[in-house]
């Protein structure tokens, strides 16, 4: 005798209301009130999502069908990652281990169980895939991952605590990427880090590293800074590049602002100072809230210049040049 569906259980219904298209899931839920409540339910964009991408987290205050129309607009894996949902708190439990062991080692160990080679200065990494815990470096954990064309495990630089994916060509929770896989991300190397006084401290700094690049993103050298109230900063550029370039490889600055090579033989703002490179003297401009941070943080050799104090028919061409630079 043929099965009626309207006989299945709720969990059979969301399991096939799951499989279905989000068109086919609008007829489905006019056939009747149980149906349309299963359509609406969060459980059946839940597993829609994860049939669908792959994607298996999600923001605590947000719903999966949010997280499924969030994903719908990401069709290249730009910002959500759907590998990184093969990770879970569960399967990094193997992982911290090895984790810890190579963060107590001294710096002539830090080899590569592949080739042999000390990685101490780029870092040591894990793959994580199937409980897979052999510490590589990162050129031999590539060619691990591109002997299957089906593997897509997370690669974990360890000194960094950086993730990447290399079916998805880029690091994962960093500014470029969604705020679900961002707080996914930290949510992971919380669990990894929590047992070890050199992990929580390595997860505080990766924590200062996205605070500062989203300071750097917002309030150096955009428009919006030239409206600070009551002025902005005049900053050493090539401080700032370098700071903004460890940021990026997962460290934070290591010296303090060098403001003296903006001044003049005066002790006042060089007035052949340009925004741009190719010259002698380079700036940057920063947001009152970003200087005192930086100052406060790594300290400053020189003078703070501010915007409001640059006054004088010296300084003519330099105010033009801020004028021609082309900010956004």
């Amino acid at each position: 005798m043929p099965l009626n569906i309207l006989e299945l259980n709720n969990e059979l219904l969301t399991s096939i209301a799951a499989h279905l298209s989000v068109e086919d899931l609008r007829t489905f839920s006019i056939v009747c009130h149980r149906f349309a409540l299963i359509a609406h339910d969060d459980a059946t964009w839940r597993e829609m999502l994860h049939n669908a991408f792959g994607v298996t987290y999600k923001l605590p205050e947000q719903t999966w069908k949010q997280q499924y129309e969030r994903k719908c607009n990401d069709p290249q894996n730009n910002r959500i990652c759907p590998h990184l949902g093969m990770v879970s708190r569960k399967s990094l439990q193997p992982y911290i281990s090895p984790y810890n062991n190579v963060m107590h080692r001294p710096p002539p160990q830090h080899n590569c169980a592949t080739c042999g080679q000390n990685h101490y200065d780029s870092g040591l990494c894990l793959y994580i895939y199937k409980g897979n815990i052999r510490i590589r470096c990162k050129e031999c954990a590539y060619r691990f991952h591109a002997m299957a064309p089906n593997r897509h495990g997370i690669l974990l630089r360890i000194p960094v605590l950086q993730m990447y994916c290399f079916t998805c060509s880029r690091q994962l929770g960093e500014l470029r990427g969604d705020e679900t896989e961002e707080h996914y991300v930290d949510y992971l190397l919380e669990a990894l880090t929590q047992d070890s006084d050199i992990g929580r401290n390595q997860l505080a700094k990766r924590r200062q590293c996205m605070f500062e690049r989203e300071l750097h993103v917002n309030e150096a050298d955009r428009k919006s800074v030239l409206e600070s109230t009551p002025c902005f900063y005049f900053i050493d550029r090539m401080w700032l590049w370098a700071w903004f370039l460890r940021l990026c490889d997962g460290k934070l600055a290591t010296s303090e602002i060098t403001n003296t090579l903006l001044e003049d033989e005066s002790g006042k703002l060089n007035a052949d100072a340009r925004p741009r490179g190719g010259f002698t003297v380079a700036f940057s401009i920063v947001t009152p809230r970003l200087w005192n941070y930086l100052v406060d943080t790594y300290g400053l050799s020189g003078k703070a210049f501010q915007s409001n104090e640059i006054q004088g028919p010296e300084y003519a061409a330099l105010w033009k040049s801020i004028d021609d630079w082309k900010l956004i």
